[in-house]
């Protein structure tokens, strides 16, 4: 049963896709998205940041939208913050309220203008953890697992922009956070692609 403050990773779009094909999540999941379930009114809402803004949607929607077709099977990896730091979720909900109608970083840049999915997630638990890095952010990687090489899709991708591609700034990833040893993953739906039990 998901709690205010679960965190609900996902995959949004195709399996394959440029932000999971970077970085395995647990147990070799490949995710590319993620947000924080809030109960307002005794309904279950998420919190994310996705194109267009960051936004507040019922729970049953987000769960649709990780359908590849309205048939589909949802790719959802559900986690929970153990015992010990829930005590940051009522001021980590908080503050990302206060994001609401923010802008998504399509170009996931470290600033504050503009936000990103798991972005958003770092920043809510560093402003509750009273400023202290909660959920680590890494230089990204927007380079083949294997070779390397960042893939011609993000050079393609930031080229239509007159951008070079931000390898190795700060960031964050889904995958990486679900990582995170402070967070226990209690659900996890057959068709999320890689994981494996």
């Amino acid at each position: 049963m998901t709690e205010t403050g679960d965190l609900l990773f996902c995959v949004v779009g195709s399996d394959s896709n440029l932000i999971s094909s970077v970085e395995a999540g647990y147990k070799g999941a490949r995710l590319n998205h993620v947000g924080v379930a809030i109960d307002l009114y005794d309904t279950m809402f998420v919190l994310e940041a996705i194109a267009p803004m960051v936004r507040l949607i019922p729970l049953t929607a987000y769960r649709k939208q990780s359908r590849i077709s309205p048939s589909g099977p949802e790719r959802i990896m559900s986690a929970r913050l153990n015992a010990p730091y829930r005590h940051l979720i009522p001021p980590a909900i908080s503050y990302g309220m206060r994001q609401l109608a923010l802008p998504y970083d399509s170009f996931f840049m470290p600033d504050q203008a503009a936000l990103y999915c798991s972005e958003l997630i770092v920043d809510m638990f560093r402003h509750a953890n009273g400023g202290a890095e909660f959920f680590r952010e890494t230089p990204m990687s927007f380079s083949d697992p294997v070779t390397g090489e960042i893939l011609p899709g993000w050079i393609n991708y930031y080229e239509a922009f007159g951008l070079e591609v931000p390898e190795d700034e700060p960031g964050s990833h889904p995958g990486e956070i679900s990582l995170d040893p402070r967070i226990t993953i209690y659900d996890v739906t057959e068709a999320v692609p890689g994981y494996q039990p």
